[in-house]
């Protein structure tokens, strides 16, 4: 399955999301929350080279995290700052097996369309910048190493939708695109594997607001 087929049914499940939302709680203020996240992470094939030739595919993986951000009530401009950790196996196509992973953190920058029906369901989109502190492949079968580089940046690009379930809590569905460019990844032993890193992510979370 490619990245653009996984978009597609990303997008489907962000729709089915959006409309099981339950009851009106009330409308999103201004001030603070704390959201948890997680859900499926989709790894775009990468292009090695260095210490292994090929394009190498990935299973799906999963991505884990949390963030804290403040709402502008009536602008519908919120930002964030979030953690999040990323991982993925190998599909083994090449001989190559391991886990590719990831952590990030990113300032995000979100607007809220006017909420939708009786569910009050919110759109969003959203960018953000991310510090990644680190990309690590730990190779157990081929060029058998833990490769791995720190400080690196990169973007994300987000579209989702906010139900609210409670006074102070809501559910949100989001798909979103992220991609830290090719990097040269150095092992303990000074071998180097250049790969690619961008993630297509189905994220899942729990929003609570103060």
């Amino acid at each position: 399955m490619n990245i653009c087929t996984k978009a597609r049914l990303a997008s489907v499940s962000i729709l089915l999301i959006g409309s099981a939302g339950g009851a009106l709680a009330q409308d999103a203020s201004d001030g603070f929350y704390l959201k948890l996240l997680g859900g499926a992470s989709f790894l775009s094939d990468a292009d090695l080279s260095g210490a292994a030739l090929g394009k190498v595919g990935f299973d799906t993986g999963f991505l884990a995290g949390g963030a804290v951000g403040y709402s502008l009530s009536g602008s519908g401009l919120r930002g964030e700052l979030e953690y999040a950790y990323r991982t993925g196996d190998a599909d083994g196509k090449l001989g190559i097996t391991g886990d590719l992973a990831s952590t990030s953190f990113a300032l995000n920058a979100f607007y809220d369309f006017s909420p939708i029906g009786t569910a009050r369901i919110t759109p969003y989109v959203g960018a953000g910048l991310a510090y990644v502190t680190e990309i690590d492949f730990d190779v157990v079968t081929g060029p058998i190493g833990e490769y791995s580089k720190s400080g690196i940046f990169g973007y994300q690009l987000m579209v989702g939708a906010d139900v609210p379930i409670a006074e102070r809590w809501s559910l949100n569905g989001e798909l979103r695109y992220f991609d830290a460019g090719s990097q040269s990844l150095r092992s303990p032993t000074s071998a180097i594997l250049r790969t690619d890193y961008a993630t297509l992510d189905l994220v899942f979370g729990a929003t609570f607001r103060f």
